[in-house]
C-alpha cells in the first residue's frame, strides 16, 4: 500500500498566487488637467477663458441687471478731485499739509495778522481818530479850516481800513470815511470859528463838507473799489 498522497489531495490545497504589483496610474502629459470651471462676473476685465456666470443672452430678461464695462462716472470724478487737491508725496516719502481756502491764506501771509481780521468797531475807530488827529494837525499848522491835508489823512486812513477790514464787515469801511470827516468837521473843524452861535457852527460844518467833497467822495470810492476787488478775489 502507497502512504504517498496522490495527485487527488493535492488537488485539495490551493496553490500560492504569486504576488501582484499595484497597478499604475497612468496620466495624460499632453493637455491640463480639469479639476473644473472658472467663472468670472459682468464687466470683469482679464481671464479672458473664464466662463460668464450669467450669459449675455440671459440678460435681456432681468432689468436691474447693466453690463458696465468701465468705472462709474462719480468714481472718474472723486478720483479726480483727489488727484486735483491732495498733495503729491516727496521724495522722502513727506506729504505736505493741504493748503488753507484763500481767506485764510490772506491771514497767514507776511503782511500781518492786521489785514482781513478788523471788525466794524476797529474799522469806525480807526477811520475817526485818524481824521481827527490830522485835522487837528491842520487846523493847528496852517490855520482856518480843514483843507488838503486832511483830505489826504482820510484818503490813506480809508485805503488801510478798507485793507484790514474782515470779508464780513467789509461794507463797512466804504462808510466810514464820510462818517469820519463830518465827525471831524463839527469838533476840530471849529476851533478857528470866531462866532459861537448854533447857527454860525451850522453854516460852518456846511463849508467845511463842501470845500472838501472831492476827498469825502474820493475816499469813499476808492474804498468801495478796494472791497469789490477783494471780494472777487475771495471767491
Amino acid at each position: 500500500m502507497n502512504d504517498q498522497p496522490g495527485d487527488e489531495y493535492e488537488a485539495l490545497f490551493r496553490p500560492d498566487a504569486p504576488a501582484t504589483e499595484p497597478p499604475e496610474v497612468k496620466t495624460d502629459s499632453a493637455g491640463p488637467v480639469e479639476t473644473g470651471r472658472v467663472f468670472k462676473s459682468q464687466g470683469v476685465q482679464g481671464n479672458e477663458d473664464a466662463l460668464l456666470a450669467l450669459p449675455t443672452s440671459r440678460t435681456t430678461k432681468l432689468r436691474s441687471l447693466e453690463r458696465v464695462n468701465s468705472p462709474l462716472k462719480s468714481e472718474h470724478v472723486s478720483q479726480g478731485g483727489i488727484a486735483l487737491h491732495a498733495p503729491a508725496p516727496g521724495r522722502d516719502g513727506y506729504i505736505p499739509a493741504p493748503e488753507a481756502p484763500k481767506e485764510k491764506r490772506i491771514h497767514s501771509t507776511g503782511r500781518g495778522a492786521v489785514f482781513g481780521s478788523l471788525g466794524a468797531l476797529w474799522i469806525y475807530g480807526i477811520t475817526i481818530g485818524c481824521t481827527l488827529v490830522v485835522g487837528l494837525l491842520d487846523v493847528l499848522i496852517f490855520g482856518g479850516e480843514p483843507g488838503a491835508f486832511t483830505g489826504v489823512g482820510l484818503l490813506a486812513v480809508s485805503i488801510f481800513v478798507s485793507l484790514a477790514v474782515r470779508s464780513q464787515d467789509d461794507s463797512q469801511a466804504i462808510f466810514a470815511p464820510a462818517i469820519a470827516f463830518f465827525v471831524m468837521a463839527i469838533t476840530v473843524g471849529q476851533i478857528n470859528v470866531t462866532d459861537t452861535s448854533l447857527t454860525n457852527r451850522f453854516i460852518s460844518v456846511f463849508f467845511i463838507l463842501g470845500n472838501n467833497w472831492f476827498w469825502v467822495i474820493g475816499s469813499t470810492i476808492i474804498a468801495l473799489g478796494v472791497v469789490a476787488f477783494r471780494r472777487r478775489s475771495l471767491r
